[in-house]
């Protein structure tokens, strides 16, 4: 499975990919987080036992007494929402594929991608790692190392950066994916940890303070993703 990165080709198939994609991806993007947003304010407000409860939000000092009293129903919630938005996201390889593939690729590929073989395996994978992730997180925090638990947490999310893009490219079984995922990290993790961390930074820069970059520079994490994996299979498949 050795690889070598072709930075300038690399470069090219990333601007493709964004020229023909991007849009599209962006929006279905602004979709997801509008529906985890609603979902996610149902399952906080079902927490209450009460409607006044859910508008003292306000009030720091009944936030904290919140956390502590319903720490586990929020940590449950969190996770859920969190393996919920990571499922619905992934449906943006659908877009991309199609987009390369075909004249045109619209939201509806995203949905068709979720929802068939394909996305239940990618559905497996986003609650093993969840869990796994956010278990770790948490029993570190509980031990005062919230610090070291939430490294390991980005550890695990950096591990399984390729998994994703394995079952809907590949079409990888869960487990597979997972540790072709790891062998491909483990080899240029530096190189890797470099350029996914630009990835992240451009994209935080599109959200801040280009407004309706929202649309354009969100997507270049998943653009990014798919295309380093397209560059690394053509090597090693």
């Amino acid at each position: 499975m050795n690889y070598e990165i072709d930075q300038q080709k690399l470069s090219e198939q990333i601007i493709l990919t964004a020229k023909k994609t991007a849009v599209v991806s962006g929006l279905y993007i602004l979709l997801v987080f509008i529906i985890v947003f609603a979902l996610y304010s149902i399952g906080l407000f079902l927490l209450f036992d009460s409607p006044k409860e859910f508008f003292r939000l306000s009030d720091p000092k009944y936030i904290e007494e919140l956390l502590v009293l319903k720490a586990s129903k929020i940590l449950l919630l969190n996770m859920g929402v969190s393996i919920l938005m990571h499922y619905f996201l992934s449906g943006i390889y659908g877009i991309i594929k199609n987009g390369l593939d075909l004249p045109y690729s619209d939201i509806g590929n995203a949905f068709k991608s979720i929802f068939s073989k394909q996305g239940l395996k990618v559905l497996n994978v986003i609650v093993l790692v969840q869990i796994l992730s956010t278990g770790i997180s948490y029993l570190l925090d509980l031990a005062g190392f919230g610090l070291v638990g939430f490294g390991m947490s980005l550890l695990v999310q950096f591990l399984t950066y390729f998994a994703i893009p394995s079952i809907y490219i590949s079409n990888s079984g869960v487990r597979k994916s997972i540790q072709k995922s790891i062998s491909l990290v483990n080899q240029k993790p530096g190189f890797l940890i470099f350029f996914i961390s630009v990835t992240y930074f451009l994209s935080l820069i599109g959200i801040l303070f280009l407004g309706i970059g929202i649309i354009l520079t969100l997507p270049l994490n998943y653009i990014v993703a798919y295309s380093l994996y397209i560059h690394i299979s053509e090597q090693i498949d």
